[in-house]
């Protein structure tokens, strides 16, 4: 209201009332961070969350059912090339106070149930901008993908915890709920978005909590929630399975959460993920392994790998088996297993020069034998990389991928 040349007070504003929309999305608040001799706006930022409430109220005016989506400002690059020195220390002040407008943004939007918070801190890459702030051709088209992946699917609920059931605390500006399983005692964790899809789509990761996040925290950004149970020195096994059971019965029963999460595997987390789909196919939307272990003869046991011999020693004590019988022990690697996924898309991220878990030994025979019987499979290769560092940047084609198989 305050600063100068309020959105609420142009032709822009007059216009998009007029249009009386059913559904709306504002994406403002770039320069209310400026403050310097021409534009003082920033002195005004403790406005910012009643200003909004009163912008979104006037809007709805002429549509009181306007369902609105109140999406925080794009990023800002101050190290972008090409920018002069006092630009760069212009948006590196004006950059840490993106996230006051953040705040002041969700406390609005939770006023109203018409209105659905969304957090655009990872919808627009360095480099996608002309001045280190607004979109260059690049920039406008990640920017169109990404409302398009927020309006193309209807809102849905966010889980609901019981006080007495969890503890909550915050993982990249999302909340967090630390859960321990009733039955096994085992720490469970779920992440909730800011705005939940239709559905309660999720994505579980089965190890390394918070490692190379990327495509974890792009799927919250779309409406998925993120969950986690600690399977660590399992390698698969049954124990992990039921433990695995446990958190999905949890999670779409109690919580309704979607009944066909995602499943995300890193290194030896593939083991979790693909027996996991293999006993519960009907389970399971699709898989993503990176550098994921599908032969436990590989590595731990480092047959080519990289022997492990404190983990190939739990390993087969998680089995019950001994070393003897650990080398006629049924892999993932092996054909038959490949049928138990048949019809499930899987992705996956392989580093071409892996020597802790080979992808010889390990991906391309899981992805050889699911192509010999036409089940989906796409790869991308990282050429000369080894086992680290895990992801696929950027995440994009990951994501998309992903995306396409909930459909």
């Amino acid at each position: 209201q305050k600063p100068d040349r309020p959105f609420i007070k142009t032709v822009h504003f007059t216009k998009a009332f007029d249009f009386k929309p059913d559904i709306t999305v504002i994406t403002l608040g770039t320069n209310d961070t400026c403050q310097n001799d021409k534009r003082k706006n920033w002195e005004h930022q403790d406005d910012l969350m009643t200003d909004t409430i009163s912008f979104i109220n006037k809007l709805k005016e002429g549509n009181p059912r306007m369902i609105i989506h109140l999406c925080t400002p794009t990023p800002m690059f101050p190290n972008q090339k090409g920018l002069k020195p006092e630009r760069k220390v212009d948006l590196t002040t004006r950059a840490k106070r993106l996230p006051a407008i953040q705040q002041a943004y969700k406390r609005a939007a939770a006023t109203d149930e018409r209105v659905h918070f969304h957090d655009l801190t990872r919808a627009l890459s360095s480099g996608n901008t002309t001045d280190g702030v607004h979109p260059n051709n690049e920039g406008h088209e990640q920017l169109a993908k990404h409302f398009l992946d927020l309006l193309s699917k209807d809102t849905g609920r966010c889980a609901n915890f019981p006080e007495s059931s969890r503890k909550e605390s915050s993982w990249n500006g999302f909340k967090l709920h630390k859960i321990k399983l009733p039955k096994s005692g085992a720490n469970a964790r779920l992440v909730i978005p800011h705005t939940a899809t239709k559905g309660q789509p999720w994505i579980w990761r089965a190890r390394f909590w918070g490692h190379q996040p990327a495509l974890d925290l792009a799927l919250l950004d779309r409406g998925y929630h993120l969950a986690f149970v600690d399977v660590g020195n399992l390698y698969g096994n049954e124990t992990a399975m039921a433990r695995g059971e446990e958190l999905y019965e949890i999670l779409t029963t109690q919580f309704q959460l979607g009944p066909k999460p995602i499943l995300e595997g890193m290194s030896r987390g593939g083991l979790f993920i693909f027996n996991f789909a293999a006993k519960h196919p009907d389970k399971v939307t699709a898989i993503y392994g990176d550098n994921p272990v599908c032969n436990f003869l590989s590595w731990p046991g480092g047959i080519n790998g990289k022997l492990s011999k404190v983990d190939y020693d739990r390993c087969l004590k998680a089995y019950g088996i001994t070393a003897a019988e650990s080398k006629t022990h049924p892999q993932i690697t092996h054909p038959n297993f490949a049928r138990k996924l048949q019809g499930i898309p899987i992705a996956l991220v392989i580093g071409t020069a892996d020597t802790v878990v080979p992808p010889t030994e390990n991906a391309k025979p899981l992805a050889a034998n699911l192509s010999k019987i036409d089940s989906p499979v796409k790869i991308w290769h990282k050429p000369g990389l080894g086992h680290h560092p895990h992801g696929l940047s950027p995440v994009e084609p990951l994501l998309r991928f992903l995306l396409e198989s909930q459909k």
